[in-house]
């Protein structure tokens, strides 16, 4: 059985922004579902065997060394979630391109000031 796709990655959106967004947003859906899935599981066990108290996780406050190694942990997680952007960002900078502005659509378009 084929594992690849012949033909690249497929697009369902006429922008492929849009596709890469989506992506980013289903793949991180996944991740934040895993990990409540696993720290209900986790809460049930240790409540069950007695050795966590309802509501003991809520109260917990970190000591510094645990917040400098979760800040660490939150910039790779970060990264990884926009690493599909910056490959884009970096293959537009080595072939030299500049950034280009978001193209304007509806009433800003069309010289209508919008409110923000």
């Amino acid at each position: 059985m084929r594992r690849t796709i012949r033909g690249g990655r497929p697009y369902f959106f006429a922008d492929p922004a849009v596709d890469k967004i989506l992506n980013m947003v289903v793949v991180l859906g996944s991740e934040v579902w895993t990990l409540r899935e696993r720290l209900a599981a986790l809460e049930a066990i240790q409540i069950r065997q007695g050795s966590l108290a309802s509501g003991e996780i809520d109260a917990h406050d970190f000591s510094p060394e645990d917040e400098a190694r979760l800040a660490g942990e939150r910039k790779e997680f970060i990264d990884s979630l926009f690493r599909v952007l910056q490959v884009q960002v970096e293959e537009a900078r080595a072939r030299g391109e500049k950034a280009k502005p978001a193209r304007r659509t509806g009433s800003a378009a069309k010289g209508r000031k919008t409110r923000r």
